[in-house]
């Protein structure tokens, strides 16, 4: 039976509605659909980083864009109202949103698959299922919220000046479509990308020891020092989205004799998730764009050949690329080999003359080529 108590909790509208919040989520907004568009439009103009993994990372963009498109229309929406504007950017949002987690897990499954199981083929064939799952089950369970009537104004309860599930009275069947459309799948992609990011880093490491071994110490520090930047992957998800968890908690274990300071802390919590929900398209762009050595080459190209006047006053320098004649060049490894590079990106395998796996060359050129740190 549904419960009747009605949690003090219950109307935050006007923190979430403030000036302040909103020109927070505006800001942060506008520099994800920034940061997420260079992602999608670099991918789609340089060809040396189009990359099965970086080809995810567009997929994550392009959820990203949509969300905080929504963000931005849904922060200056009228306050307290039901209308259906309000209604359209809660289905866009919670659509793209799910897309994002969906894909964000993908892309952990891909790299683990590739990079430390080598089974390219296997990865390949799950990515059609990627796809499907991806992309289509979302959609189809925000249809069917849409159709139940469920999409609509949540009262800043447990989002931050836009719409998400709408609440009337508290009871179980909102928690259960705040599960189904969001929290679950945000738990679930917690834990998928923790889990597979460390058995990565595990592997990456195991690698390196070995290679120590075989006194290849240079390429091994710079491998450690690319692998570091697979910690921040998982780390920077879930501070993101941490904030939003809190006051989900929140709401579900909620009553009417919550204290004074908890209802401050919801107060605190609003301009947080306002700010760092807004900004996943932005730190994707920093940690897989500005962090990464083959973009600065990419900008520094175009740059030098389109604007040579602003190239010189920013004291750039740039060297056309050789051909590399190196043993890192023996990635063309039979006839697979090109699609191995391009599915292990993130950290590209090389061999060593003796047959080796060289995890150091594969992570310093795949930092450099742009994909996933």
């Amino acid at each position: 039976m549904a419960s009747t108590v009605t949690p003090t909790t219950l109307g935050f509208g006007k923190y979430g509605n403030t000036t302040l919040n909103r020109s927070l989520v505006t800001i942060f907004s506008a520099l994800s659909l920034f940061g997420a568009s260079v992602i999608i439009v670099t991918y789609i103009t340089w060809k040396d980083i189009r990359s099965t993994s970086r080809k995810i990372l567009v997929y994550i963009s392009v959820a990203d864009c949509v969300t905080v498109a929504s963000y931005l229309f849904g922060a200056w929406l009228p306050p307290n109202t039901d209308s259906p504007y309000c209604t359209a950017q809660s289905f866009l949002a919670t659509t793209a949103n799910m897309w994002s987690f969906f894909w964000t897990t993908f892309l952990a499954v891909f790299l683990y698959l590739t990079v430390a199981r080598q089974r390219l083929r296997l990865a390949k064939t799950m990515f059609y299922g990627f796809h499907f799952i991806g992309w289509g089950v979302p959609l189809l369970i925000v249809c069917i919220a849409l159709k139940s009537n469920i999409l609509g104004n949540d009262r800043d309860i447990y989002s931050s000046a836009w719409c998400w599930v709408r609440v009337e009275n508290y009871h179980s069947s909102i928690i259960f479509w705040m599960l189904i459309t969001g929290k679950l799948w945000e738990f679930v992609m917690f834990i998928i990308v923790i889990v597979f990011y460390s058995l990565l880093k595990c592997h990456i490491s195991e690698e390196i020891a070995r290679n120590e071994r075989y006194q290849m110490k240079d390429y091994s520090q710079e491998a450690a020092k690319k692998a570091t930047k697979l910690q921040f992957v998982p780390l920077i998800l879930l501070f993101l989205r941490f904030w939003g968890m809190i006051r989900f908690y929140i709401y579900i274990t909620s009553s009417v004799n919550e204290s004074e300071p908890i209802r401050k802390f919801q107060v605190f919590l609003i301009y947080i998730q306002g700010i760092c929900e807004s900004a996943q398209g932005f730190a994707n762009f920093v940690l897989f764009c500005l962090f990464t050595e083959k973009f600065h080459s990419n900008l520094r190209r175009a740059m030098y050949h389109h604007w040579p006047k602003c190239f010189y006053r920013l004291r750039w320098t740039y060297k056309p690329e050789q051909p590399d004649t190196s043993y890192n060049s023996f990635l063309s490894v039979e006839s697979n080999s090109r699609e191995m590079n391009e599915s292990t990106s993130l950290l590209r395998t090389s061999y060593h003359t003796t047959g080796m796996i060289n995890t150091t060359s594969i992570l310093s050129n795949s930092s450099e080529d742009g994909s996933i740190p």
